[in-house]
């Protein structure tokens, strides 16, 4: 198990504290990542081939897409930063709103 933690590119250092359930989930995301950039590569590699063939260029923004994630509010960021610090254990805030406005 340990070999095939470190091979997984983990340092072998935490191995040894781990639980069953950590181990296991450890090691099913370097599996879906490793998956993932096997994905990538096959992509980049199809896509470079193809690309070397055509007779015109496509359009860069046509090509790969526009993004579908929208950026966050504010608003969102201050409330995720609050539940992690009340998550975390944080007595109270240093500054109440962290995001919106600075801190002084």
């Amino acid at each position: 198990m340990l070999e095939s933690y470190v091979s997984a590119g983990f340092d072998p250092a935490g191995f040894w504290s781990l639980t069953s359930r950590l181990y296991l989930a450890q090691m099913k995301g370097a599996s879906a990542r490793l998956e993932r950039e096997h994905k990538d590569r096959g992509w980049l590699a199809w896509h470079t081939a193809v690309l070397t063939r055509a007779e015109t260029m496509p359009d860069f923004s046509k090509f790969v897409g526009e993004s579908p994630v929208n950026p966050q509010s504010p608003e969102h960021l201050q409330t995720m930063c609050e539940t992690l610090a009340q998550a975390w254990g944080a007595k109270e805030l240093q500054c109440q709103n962290l995001l919106l406005e600075p801190c002084g």
